[in-house]
């Protein structure tokens, strides 16, 4: 079967799943694992999780553990364009051919009816990464902690980055109850990011595993470090990863390097694009952290600047405008073509008002090319990962106007 015709398959298997359901509970997928081998302990597993910069931390390690010879498997989530990017080993995605045996193995064993989309996608990534004998995977949180799917294996190293206020209604209205939650998939050895002194002592009160702090010293060195990821968020979620580096090495005996992170990249996190001699930074900021986060590293461009905008209903939108709108001369806002949630322009534009310039778009395609068009030399997109993985897919890449 071809690549097409096994994409199509394997998206009907996962059209069938509702993949916007969530249900916080771990015994579907641990009664669908046990049918098929529990494959999750078949191989060694670092978990990732926090509220901002897991994939960042998840490729750091993936880069550092290949360049030591180890076959790594890396699942993260969500994808910026298409679904493959999720599953990867030595950071090549698996082809559809394959992903579609895997999920018809699931479908065979169980009635995958009772699993959410994301379950479905981690227990396929676990069968998938046993069958191709993976030494060690790396793998993302999805959302929460304790109730994860993600959180069904038994970690050698949880790493857990920031946490900050998102997906309240699941998680938590309090940085202590998201802190709660997350700090469950700290099971042997833990190791926290840079975080506020609430965070740091209810992981501490919720974790009987020995933990590793992220601190000033570690800070200094991912600031000193060059390389290709220079963000303020990126260089807080490079300390992370030094310092998880640093325990593997001692507790697991592990001959890793620093080497190979001066060249690790993390599409959609302050990516720089450089189209029609203009600057545009990609940016999958959603929530208010990340936006802070965001502004602080566009400091350095000293320039009128042109955002384009869009965001799910569910998100806290407007105030992640309220920090972004300051900084820029004139506003595009697009809606999120593969979205159903994808919130409504002109609420956007609404909630804006009329003191700053907006310009209504029908796709991401067409806010990209009047971006172009602009005397702005600086563009930059957010709001969500989707609108990033739509404007990935958009004529960003090349260097003439349509």
């Amino acid at each position: 079967m071809n690549e097409i015709d096994a994409y199509k398959q394997f998206s009907n298997i996962l059209n069938s799943l509702q993949p916007y359901s969530i249900d916080l509970s771990l015994d579907r997928i641990k009664e669908c694992l046990n049918k098929i081998g529990n494959p999750q302990n078949s191989f060694k597993s670092i978990i990732v999780g926090g509220t901002n910069g897991k994939g960042s931390v998840c490729q750091f390690l993936t880069d550092t553990l290949m360049y030591a010879g180890y076959i790594v498997g890396t699942y993260t989530s969500p994808h910026l364009i298409q679904i493959n990017e999720r599953f990867r080993i030595i950071n090549k995605t698996i082809p559809y051919n394959q992903l579609l045996k895997y999920a018809k193995q699931i479908q065979f064993k169980q009635n995958v009816t009772n699993l959410t989309y994301f379950e479905f996608l981690t227990t396929l990534a676990f069968l998938a990464f046993r069958d191709l004998k993976i030494d060690i995977a790396v793998l993302e949180v999805g959302m929460g902690g304790e109730y994860d799917a993600v959180n069904t294996v038994n970690p050698i190293l949880s790493i857990i980055t920031r946490i900050s206020l998102d997906h309240e209604e699941y998680l938590g209205k309090t940085h202590k109850d998201i802190a709660k939650t997350k700090s469950k998939i700290i099971k042997n050895i833990g190791v926290v990011g840079k975080n506020s002194k609430t965070v740091i002592e209810t992981i501490k009160k919720n974790t009987q595993a020995e933990l590793f702090f992220v601190d000033d010293s570690y800070l200094k060195k991912a600031d000193s470090m060059e390389t290709y990821m220079n963000s303020k968020s990126a260089k807080e979620n490079l300390a992370s990863a030094l310092l998880a580096i640093d325990i593997l090495k001692k507790e697991y005996k592990m001959n890793l390097s620093y080497k190979p992170l001066k060249k690790t990249l993390w599409p959609g996190r302050f990516e720089i694009i450089k189209s029609n001699n203009k600057t545009f930074i990609l940016d999958g900021a959603h929530n208010k952290s990340a936006v802070f986060k965001l502004v602080l590293s566009l400091q350095q461009y000293k320039t009128d600047k042109i955002l384009i905008f869009s965001a799910l209903k569910q998100k806290d939108w407007k105030n992640n405008l309220k920090i972004l709108i300051p900084h820029f001369t004139k506003i595009i806002l697009t809606p999120i073509s593969q979205h159903k949630l994808s919130e409504s322009l002109l609420n956007i534009q609404k909630f804006i008002g009329k003191d700053k310039k907006t310009v209504l778009s029908k796709n991401t395609n067409e806010a990209v090319i009047t971006a172009m068009k602009e005397e702005e030399k600086v563009v930059v997109i957010t709001g969500s990962l989707y609108l990033i993985g739509e404007a990935k897919a958009s004529p960003i890449n090349t260097n003439f106007l349509p």
